[in-house]
């Protein structure tokens, strides 16, 4: 009986763990990895880093390229998957060729999602997902002597690139549309102190910033500044689109898999077709449609991907990992339960240094921790925490 191929479309944290879970419970299946990325796969969260110097990007890499050769993994880079069979088990790529497959793991996770933005066709507009947009950005931040960067979008990859940017000598603008920085893992408090010690820093930040058109000199000449929907102008050379993400599904979709918003699978990372798995960003669990964006998440899905399509019967526990930002030369951490107020059981903890930007909020209900918000100083109680949820 011939090996069992196993093919996985993805080169993120959750292919590449995919990939290492299959062959450990597996030495004599083929593993294919097709990835649209030319690079090898590397450590996205600290992709920003490229901006403050380019030699970082091949720093930033998961394993050398020998890793994938010694454990059988064939890497297959700069490969788009077109088309998906699942009758027929085959896959259509991009350079015409047919590959068919016994178990495959889709984990093709998320492109930046760029907002019809007026003017963002213009020269020094950037996003930042892949090492090439990292590499395109940094080497135009050095040819073309850009001077201010306006970031659109706060959130964790807005903050890193911030750091970065500032570290590389250039002005930053950070315009939130929010009317606070991540207004969604902090209390109003906490997302204060965030926002006056990132201008401590000396970035600037814009809240409630709705964009509404990128300005330049000419009808297509590069940026000059950009214009908010509620007249502000700000002044800056180059933007950087940071707004969110958005699931990887168009061939999925096309092939009649079960999507909500990602792929839907059950807690065994099988899709509607029972020999297709999915994991990571592209991914949606169960009913609920369970899915955060984090790291620790899509490895985990990716190992439970890539072990169940050997033959392990293994499940994913639905359970929220700490939200974590470790940048800006400081830490905010956010888990657990975070109602806006007391009452109905619920009563706070809190404790603040506002001249060192740090704070710390325990929410009980019944007296029992159900979450907090760690910011400064405090983050270094995480993990005592995390042991009392």
């Amino acid at each position: 009986m011939a090996n069992k191929k196993i093919v996985i479309v993805g080169s993120g944290i959750a292919g590449v763990s995919a990939a290492e879970a299959a062959r450990k419970n597996d030495n004599e299946a083929e593993i294919v990895i097709y990835s649209a990325d030319t690079d090898l796969p590397f450590y996205r969260l600290r992709i920003a880093e490229v901006l403050k110097d380019p030699a970082n990007a091949e720093k930033l890499y998961l394993h050398p390229a020998s890793w994938y050769e010694e454990r059988r993994i064939k890497l297959m880079p700069g490969v788009n998957v077109v088309g998906l069979d699942c009758q027929d088990q085959k896959l259509a790529l991009d350079n015409n060729e047919v590959v068919a497959w016994d178990r495959l793991i889709l984990a093709s996770g998320s492109r930046s999602f760029i907002l019809p933005l007026k003017g963002f066709d213009r020269e020094n507009c950037f996003s930042l997902w892949s090492l090439a947009d990292a590499r395109k950005f940094a080497a135009a931040i050095r040819e073309h002597n850009l001077q201010t960067c306006a970031i659109i979008g706060g959130g964790l990859l807005g903050l890193e690139a911030a750091w970065q940017l500032i570290q590389a000598g250039l002005k930053v603008k950070i315009l939130e549309f929010a009317p606070s920085l991540m207004a969604r893992q902090l209390d109003p408090r906490a997302s204060e102190l965030v926002r006056q010690y990132v201008e401590s820093l000396g970035i600037t930040v814009l809240l409630s910033a709705d964009s509404e058109e990128i300005l330049g000199k000419d009808s297509t000449g590069p940026v000059t500044g950009i214009v908010l929907k509620d007249g502000r102008s700000v002044d800056c050379d180059c933007i950087l689109m940071s707004v969110g993400v958005r699931a990887n599904t168009e061939v999925a979709a096309e092939a009649g898999l079960d999507i909500g918003r990602r792929i839907k699978v059950n807690t065994a990372m099988v899709t509607s077709c029972p020999q297709v798995f999915a994991a990571g960003d592209v991914s949606e669990v169960d009913e609920d449609g369970f899915w955060f964006g984090l790291w620790s998440i899509s490895m985990n899905q990716g190992k439970i991907a890539g072990a169940n399509a050997t033959g392990a019967q293994l499940h994913f526990e639905k359970t929220v990992p700490p939200y974590v930002v470790n940048t800006l030369n400081t830490r905010i951490v956010s888990q657990g339960d975070l109602p806006q107020e007391e009452g109905a059981g619920y009563r706070f903890e809190i404790t603040e240094d506002a001249e060192n930007y740090s704070y710390k909020k325990l929410v009980y209900k019944d007296d029992q921790l159900v979450g907090f918000i760690l910011l400064g100083d405090y983050a270094k109680e995480m993990v005592s925490l995390q042991k009392k949820l």
